[in-house]
């Protein structure tokens, strides 16, 4: 049998702050209009990097804000489920999530994917409240084709 991943302790305050960041994060990319609200969920210097699912890798909230204008124009619909959130680390004021998510959308062009990964975001305490600083994905399966 495998012994049971460490629990990290994490104020509960904190950890529904991250939950709720993370959250607000997909309801944003699935509202498929709200650019500010997806960027208000990152540092003006985050690394967003993508390039685990051979997507690209932008820099801070313009580039962020860049990449979404253009998935926004080119996806009529995006959902996103996300489950089994995790505080992986936990320093105070830096923090670690991971949570699994199957992510769907639909072009303009009648193409369609579905995702099945894992999101990791580092997270930081900022006078806004918790934001985060660095995503990455994996796939868990990756798409067909």
């Amino acid at each position: 049998m495998m012994a049971p991943a460490a629990l990290v302790r994490v104020p509960i305050d904190d950890r529904l702050a991250l939950e709720d960041l993370t959250i607000a994060y997909a309801h944003a990319v699935d509202s498929m209009h709200d650019v500010e609200g997806i960027c208000a969920c990152f540092t003006d210097d985050a690394d967003y990097d993508l390039s685990g699912i051979g997507m690209p890798k932008v820099a801070g909230r313009e580039g962020i804000g860049e990449f979404f204008t253009g998935i926004f124009a080119a996806n009529s619909h995006h959902a996103h489920y996300l489950s089994n959130f995790a505080v992986t680390a936990f320093g105070g004021d830096t923090a670690s999530v991971r949570t699994y998510v199957i992510g769907m959308g639909r072009g303009k062009d009648g193409s369609s994917i579905t995702v099945h990964g894992r999101y990791y975001f580092d997270a930081v305490r900022t006078p806004a409240g918790w934001q985060f600083a660095r995503y990455t994905m994996d796939f868990m399966i990756p798409p067909a084709g």
